[in-house]
């Protein structure tokens, strides 16, 4: 995250998301070649705006983080209506297989490692605990990580009947967190943002 504020480290990063779209992107989207470079440079140039501008604690922190994740959402739609990508029908990568498993890569990638850094953003905007950085680290990411994949499962593959199950190592954590309701924050930030990826992609 520090090397983002600085030019090199923005560019290196803006870079590594230009080459992944490419690599998983191209083969399906219209004029890859000309929106993909675009994009890219779009996307250093909202991490650089935050990085200058953002604030670095209190909940406005979190604020200006979804801000700045629903700039470079807003992004990536712009790029696929500028690549001309036909928006009235199912796209379709290869096989039927490749395709189902690119659909439900994108609700697990953003519930798993994008969650994990939705929770360390709670952490510090709310001081929910004295070194927010742990969450990033072992054990706690692979726990964060296990506990909003299990929920994400359950709302995208079993009857409305079963979602409760989902909830309960979350349930578990408020439990066992009960003397520190800060960290009740972490939970629900988990949950719900796996509970709505599971609800878009069911």
């Amino acid at each position: 995250m520090r090397a983002k504020r600085q030019p090199a480290g923005r560019a290196l990063h803006a870079a590594i998301h230009g080459l992944m779209m490419v690599i998983i992107a191209a083969p399906v989207l219209p004029r890859w070649w000309l929106v993909i470079p675009l994009v890219t440079l779009l996307h250093y140039g909202v991490d650089g705006m935050k990085s200058e501008h953002g604030p670095e604690r209190g909940p406005a922190s979190l604020f200006a983080f979804l801000f700045d994740q629903a700039a470079h959402m807003g992004i990536l739609a712009l790029g696929v209506l500028a690549a001309g990508l036909p928006l009235g029908r199912e796209v379709t990568a290869g096989s039927p297989a490749l395709t189902g498993a690119l659909y439900y890569a994108v609700p697990y990638v953003a519930a798993t490692f994008g969650g994990a850094i939705l929770v360390y953003q709670v952490a510090t905007a709310f001081g929910t605990r004295p070194h927010p950085i742990e969450l990033l680290g072992q054990p706690l990411r692979a726990a964060g990580i296990a506990e909003r994949a299990l929920t994400l499962t359950v709302i995208l593959f079993l009857a409305p009947v079963w979602w409760w199950v989902g909830g309960v190592t979350t349930a578990v954590q408020l439990g066992a967190n009960h003397r520190q309701r800060g960290r009740w924050l972490e939970s629900l930030a988990g949950l719900i943002l796996a509970v709505v990826l599971g609800l878009l992609f069911r």
